[in-house]
């Protein structure tokens, strides 16, 4: 059975799954992609390619596609340190 995410076991339920499986929650699997696809595009747009959807991807130099992967990562591993300092800080919080 499994349980069902709440605000307040989101981040302790990515994190544990990410470090003991690898995998996405299977209630969130069927979001990734498009998410994934919704970010790159705004990160592409941040970077003045508002197009990006519909861009050949293969004509842009790779210097371009490289900024708007590099932007991504950067983003996202901003987002993770944002989780991880939220769980550690009501894990603390907890203890007292």
């Amino acid at each position: 059975m499994t349980q069902q995410l709440t605000n307040m076991n989101l981040p302790y339920d990515l994190i544990k799954g990410a470090a003991f499986s690898g995998l996405v929650p299977r209630e969130l699997v069927p979001y990734v992609k498009p998410a994934l696809t919704e970010f790159r595009n705004e990160m592409a747009a941040e970077l003045g390619m508002p197009d990006y959807a519909r861009i050949d991807k293969g004509e842009l130099p790779s210097r371009r596609n490289g900024e708007v992967g590099g932007g991504m990562t950067k983003k996202m591993v901003a987002f993770a340190e944002a989780v991880l300092a939220w769980h550690y800080k009501n894990r603390c919080l907890l203890k007292e």
